[in-house]
């Protein structure tokens, strides 16, 4: 499937092919959609954000640098996304709520202040996660999961071999879902979006 995907999305970036972009839309938007109800709520924003993805990976076509997979490119966008627009809805509410809602919408604004803050807290705790890997492990995972940068193309770049890359990117996982297991046995699941597809 990675494959085919590259090939398709090569295909749309040379040559505009709309075939091969209705390909991956069809094949990616219902888990897209899933993946984005688990951190907007609603079925609404979360379709309004795949669709969003998708109109950017078309209009950006040309420009867009794929190292890793197609798949975990959309993941990673449409994540970065849907929190962008948490933030954005946020500052809305509490507008509104001042405003129009002075009283009965103090549950809502309370509740998505609640969840903003924890998604918040836990890209803190990502973050130091992170950084607390072993230096090398921490550069190999950071050019792999942010910079998209294949296993083949992080041996090159590192002078390793690929299955030292693999180990290292195993090992820093590892320590990354260890450190998030408070969070699963909590049944925060729409906080683990934020790490599933790391």
């Amino acid at each position: 499937m990675a494959k085919l995907d590259h090939i398709l999305f090569e295909q749309l970036k040379n040559n505009d092919d709309q075939k091969s972009f209705e390909h991956l839309f069809h094949t990616y938007y219902a888990p897209l959609c899933a993946f984005a109800y688990g951190f907007l709520g609603t079925h609404e924003d979360a379709q309004d954000i795949v669709n969003d993805c998708f109109m950017e990976l078309w209009s950006k076509r040309e420009s867009i640098q794929i190292q890793s997979s197609v798949k975990s490119y959309l993941f990673v966008a449409v994540r970065n996304l849907s929190i962008n627009h948490l933030k954005k809805s946020q500052k809305k509410v509490l507008v509104d709520s001042d405003i129009k809602y002075p009283f009965y919408k103090q549950e809502e604004v309370a509740s998505q202040i609640e969840r903003l803050q924890q998604i918040e807290d836990l890209e803190k705790k990502l973050k130091t996660s992170i950084d607390a890997l072993p230096e090398q492990c921490r550069y190999i995972f950071y050019l792999n999961r942010f910079e998209h940068l294949s296993y083949k193309a992080i041996a090159e770049k590192l002078n390793l071999s690929v299955g030292t890359v693999k180990t290292q990117i195993a090992r820093a996982l590892k320590k990354i879902r260890f450190d998030f297991e408070e969070v699963k046995q909590k049944g925060q699941i729409f906080l683990l979006n934020l790490v599933r597809h790391f």
